[in-house]
């Protein structure tokens, strides 16, 4: 137990001072809303989702994300949506509430361009007294629940065609205006996401959709999710993410535990209905912590926002 409750105040201390803090999901790619504002109401439809995520499974403390979000259409060119999340992690949690705004072009008959924007707030706490020191004295560790709120906003850009897409956004934008000294907030950065994706037409019931997620903050690693997915008769997905990190940007006071942070992702969607979409997806650690495992559970349900809409079936992102 000890040892347990020691891996996680090393795993906080560092995260404070190095890693990419963002919540981490899985099922990004059937959802984008959770990296790009720009993703509001380019599925044409109201899409409502929630994922509830659970890394590193029986460690004490391990890191939980619970996510909620809706987001749809609104007139011919405008899309909307709202965000919501709780993050936890030993004895530190974050919830925040975000919501969007984008505005799309269609650039060509097939390619449309999406640019989004998303402003909310961020309420952190630390709770001190489940924490464990060498030193009871150490100022830089809280011995009472600390909380604090934070603003914060996103922007972003979503250029996509029934079959293709790229998108790239910006998180924490007031990170490097907002100076503040406080231990939750104090390593607040700024990151980078550039996601592309493709899907190809294998047979009349078969096709195949690969796709990549390049997330950077220029403090930790790079991480690069490199995604293959199969869809079968437009009905049920399978396929997986290989997660790796590489020093792209060399830190010489990078922590040695996020060197080396690979994992394996297999995952499934089952489209039940035109409405209804379930997945699950099974995390292998690679690395460190490699005897833990991953458990991440999405649920999809979509709408037209009106008796006018047509459904658009399939939807592949």
């Amino acid at each position: 137990m000890k040892t347990r409750i020691y891996i996680i105040a090393m795993l906080l201390i560092s995260a404070a001072g190095f890693s990419q803090q963002n919540a981490q999901y899985n099922h990004y790619i059937f959802n984008q809303l959770v990296l790009n504002p720009a993703y509001a109401g380019t599925k044409g439809l109201v899409n409502v989702n929630g994922i509830y995520a659970s890394q590193w499974s029986g460690l004490d403390g391990a890191p939980t994300t619970q996510s909620v979000s809706i987001e749809g259409p609104v007139f011919n060119n405008i899309g909307l949506g709202l965000h919501l999340i709780k993050d936890e992690i030993g004895s530190q949690s974050n919830q925040g509430l975000f919501g969007s705004y984008a505005f799309r072009v269609k650039l060509t008959k097939k390619l449309k361009l999406s640019m989004g924007i998303s402003t909310g707030v961020t309420y952190h706490s630390l709770d001190g007294t489940t924490l464990i020191s060498e030193n009871p004295d150490d100022p830089a560790i809280p011995m009472t629940l600390e909380k604090t709120a934070v603003f914060d906003s996103k922007i972003g850009m979503f250029l996509y065609s029934k079959r293709f897409y790229f998108g790239f956004s910006v998180t924490e934008l007031t990170a490097n205006i907002m100076d503040s000294y406080d231990m939750m907030v104090a390593g607040q950065i700024q990151h980078y996401y550039m996601t592309a994706g493709y899907v190809a037409k294998l047979s009349e019931d078969i096709k195949f959709k690969p796709s990549f997620l390049i997330k950077e903050d220029f403090k930790a690693p790079t991480n690069m999710d490199l995604n293959a997915f199969f869809l079968y008769k437009n009905l049920f997905w399978l396929g997986g993410t290989i997660r790796t990190g590489a020093e792209v940007f060399k830190n010489k006071n990078l922590d040695e535990s996020l060197r080396n942070r690979d994992a394996i992702i297999v995952m499934t969607e089952l489209n039940v209905t035109d409405h209804l979409r379930i997945g699950y997806a099974y995390t292998f650690t690679t690395s460190a912590l490699k005897e833990y495992t991953g458990h991440e559970i999405s649920l999809g349900y979509y709408f037209k926002p009106d008796t006018k809409s047509k459904m658009l079936t399939p939807r592949y992102f």
